[in-house]
Parts: C-alpha cells; sequence; structure tokens
C-alpha cells in the first residue's frame, strides 16, 4: 500500500470448481500486512556504514565492530548511511519480511541504490516511492532524508509504536507511512536545526522496565560551563589537527564562548525548541533521561556567509551582512552529539566522544553522559568521529544503519 486513495490493501480471491457440469465457488478476502517501521528495543542484529578509506571513520569503524557485525556499504561520496533508507518490515503469524524504503531525496537517491544492489534479496524487499518534484519545491528536502524519521516504541493505544518526523518530509512519503494504518506520525519542530533531523536531539533506547528516550539537554550544556575552568579551551583533550580541522574545530575557551551571544542564545533556542517537542510527543519527565549537549550557529552555512564577509568591501552591504551573520541562530552540534549515537544489545551504547572541558583532567560532558546512562542501566562506549562524521555536521547514528530482529515479540 502506498496511497490508500490508489489502493486500500486488499483483495478477494475467488476460487470456482466445476465438476460433472456442477459448480462451487468459495472466496476470501486477503489483507495486505502493514509495513512497520524499525524500534530501537528490538535486538541488533547487523550495523551498516559507508565504505572508507578516511583514517578517523575506520577507526570509529572497528570499534563499532566490537559491539556488532559491521558491513561496509559501496556509498561514493555519500557518508549518511542512516539517510538512506528506513529499516522496516512486514509480519504474518512469526513469518516476515524486511521492507527498506529508500529516500525520496534526491541528493541521496543515488547513494540509496545500496538498498536494491547491496541489500536486496531473500526475505528483504525495497519499496520505492515515487517522488515529483513539484514547481518551485526543493527536490533536495533534507527533511526527506530517512536519519529525519525515528520511531518511539509502543505507548497505550500505539502496539507499533509511533513514527516520529521533523519539519516538511515530502507528502508521498508520509502518505506511505500513514497508509499502512498501523502506525500514527507525528510531526515535530526541527527547523531550528541547519540539517533539520530529528536524531540530533532524541533517540529512543530499550531498558530493563521498558523504553526511555534520550533527550539533548543544552541548557545543563551552559550551566555546565559555569563550573570549568573559564581559561581551558572549552573542546578539551584534542588530537593534534591539522589543516582544515584546525578551522573546523572552535579553539575559543570556555569564558569566550559564554561572552559569545549568538552562541549562548542559540543554545537557549535549541532547549525551547526541544522542550516543546516533548510536549507534542507526551513525553513524560519519567520517560526521559537528559544528556548535556552544545549547539552552535556556527555551521557550513554560517563559514561561507563569514568567507563572503571577508571579501566585501566597506559600506552598506557588508554591515547588513554583518548583522545577518551574528542573527543566525540554527543550530549544529558545537560539541560531538552525544545523542547521535548507536544502540546495541546488552544495554550498551555507543556515543561520539564529545571531546568537552576538562575538570581534573575528566571531560566533564563524558562524565555526565556515562553517569546519566547509568541510571538506566546502560554503559557507554565513546568512539573518535570529530574529524570524520562531526565536522561534517553529522555523528555515529547519522553514519550509519541497522537490521533488527523484527520477528521477535
Amino acid at each position: 500500500m502506498r496511497d490508500r486513495a490508489d489502493w486500500d490493501g486488499t483483495a478477494v480471491v475467488t476460487l470456482t470448481v466445476t465438476v460433472a457440469g456442477a459448480a462451487t465457488t468459495r472466496t476470501v478476502r486477503l489483507r495486505a500486512a502493514p509495513v512497520l517501521t524499525q524500534l530501537n528495543t528490538q535486538r541488533l542484529q547487523r550495523v551498516f556504514a559507508a565504505e572508507s578509506d578516511d583514517e578517523n571513520t575506520r577507526g570509529w569503524h572497528a570499534e563499532v565492530a566490537k559491539a556488532a557485525p559491521l558491513t561496509t556499504l559501496p556509498t561514493a561520496d555519500d557518508n549518511w548511511t542512516q539517510d538512506l533508507f528506513e529499516p522496516a518490515y512486514q509480519k504474518v503469524d512469526g513469518h516476515g519480511m524486511r521492507v527498506l524504503v529508500p529516500s525520496v531525496n534526491d541528493r541521496h537517491r543515488q547513494a540509496a541504490r545500496v538498498a536494491y544492489t547491496q541489500l536486496r534479496g531473500r526475505d528483504v524487499a525495497v519499496v520505492h516511492v515515487a517522488d515529483v518534484p513539484e514547481a518551485d519545491s526543493d527536490d533536495d528536502n533534507t527533511y526527506d532524508s530517512m536519519g529525519n524519521l525515528e520511531t518511539m516504541p509502543p505507548t497505550p493505544g500505539h502496539p507499533n509504536g509511533t513514527i516520529v518526523v521533523g519539519g516538511t518530509p515530502s507528502a508521498r512519503i508520509l502518505t506511505f507511512f500513514r497508509a499502512q494504518g498501523a502506525q500514527d506520525v507525528v510531526t515535530v519542530d526541527t527547523g531550528w536545526l541547519t540539517v533539520g533531523h530529528v536524531d540530533e536531539f532524541i533517540q529512543f533506547l530499550p531498558v530493563d522496565s521498558g523504553w526511555k528516550a534520550i533527550v539533548a539537554d543544552p541548557a545543563a550544556g551552559l550551566t555546565m560551563l559555569a563550573g570549568v575552568p573559564q581559561k581551558e579551551k572549552l573542546h578539551g583533550n584534542l588530537p593534534t589537527l591539522e589543516w582544515p580541522y584546525d578551522e573546523r574545530i572552535d579553539q575559543r575557551t570556555v569564558a569566550e564562548f559564554r561572552a559569545d551571544d549568538q552562541f549562548v542564545d542559540t543554545n537557549r533556542v535549541a532547549a525551547r525548541r526541544i522542550d516543546q517537542n516533548i510536549t507534542t510527543l507526551g513525553l513524560p519527565a519519567s520517560r526521559i533521561v537528559r544528556i548535556p549537549v552544545l549547539f552552535t550557529a556556527r555551521s557550513f552555512d554560517w563559514a561561507l556567509a563569514q568567507s563572503a564577509i571577508d571579501g566585501m568591501d566597506d559600506g552598506p552591504e557588508k554591515d547588513e551582512a554583518i548583522v545577518a551573520l551574528n542573527a543566525m541562530r540554527y543550530a549544529v552540534g558545537e560539541t560531538p552529539n552525544l545523542i547521535n549515537g548507536l544502540v546495541v544489545n546488552g544495554n550498551r551504547y555507543v556515543a561520539p566522544k564529545p571531546y568537552g572541558p576538562l575538570l581534573g583532567g575528566h571531560d566533564v560532558f563524558e562524565t555526565a553522559a556515562t553517569q546519566a546512562l547509568a541510571t538506566v542501566g546502560y554503559q557507554v562506549s565513546y568512539v573518535d568521529d570529530l574529524t570524520s562524521a562531526h565536522v561534517g555536521e553529522g555523528e555515529i547514528h547519522c553514519s550509519t544503519n541497522t537490521f533488527r530482529d523484527y520477528l521477535a515479540s
């Protein structure tokens, strides 16, 4: 089923047998099993990531492979494996079939072909949801990336979970998921983010009592900065960085960050929008584990605007450009985003190493995340994605995809 206006998923099969001139007819009504999106609460079976010769990428690949079987895919120059397809499934009476739903985002469509060329096979299908760009619309819509689709585990009245999307994805992809009739689709606000994906601020993990939502907490991140040595760099214990990474990683002191109104306000805006999204999802405080994360407005877009300003002559046009630059509040992770990690089996979580400020030789963001997840029985492994995924405005979750055991209860 792609659209109930075209087909409601039912079919009638009629068998007529004629013997000695007498006909007997029997009829059975069939219904297509709904396509359901995969849940993080299902047991992890395999992790996928893009092939890479980058040393930093290969390093965190090796660390992830210690936690779960890892397969690399030939995705050319597109490293955002999470964005390429959404793993889903159909199941009837203990039998099932994976159904991969590729992104309809033009930018990812070619790389998403790995769903057909590498993954399709026995009990693994791929469904093509056609999306025809409309006049005066953006056919490179970041909201159509599948990192912008997460599934909240079951809640009362929603036994198959609830699909959560951000911003304004293609109408056709939303129609497809709603046509299944088995999961509600809830839209949250991700317009305050530069990339604009749900997995930048929330993720769901299984716990012994059911499940929890881990949520980025920029307000807590700002508060933590007040308790560390102000002359220390915000990014502590960094490896030796060569160009261009020495410029991409903001190496100002904690005091300089705290005195930066744009930085502080970007995190305050992010905190308000995240709280609004939690309300939209109806998540009570008892469901939430908050983890400090810091955001910044100094994205690729900011850097491009700054570079353009540097090349302008003094005058009103340059002054207006500077005002616009300082007004930017769209957010990307300043610290490697701890929410954007990988849920593995055995109450383990693989997170990007946050490279936060040091206090007594310890990364305060890493310590806070370890303690927060320990309250729900989780152990955290930290992997370095600083000069690969992080500087590309993504993290471990953006760079991976998974197959989980959808047949288990």
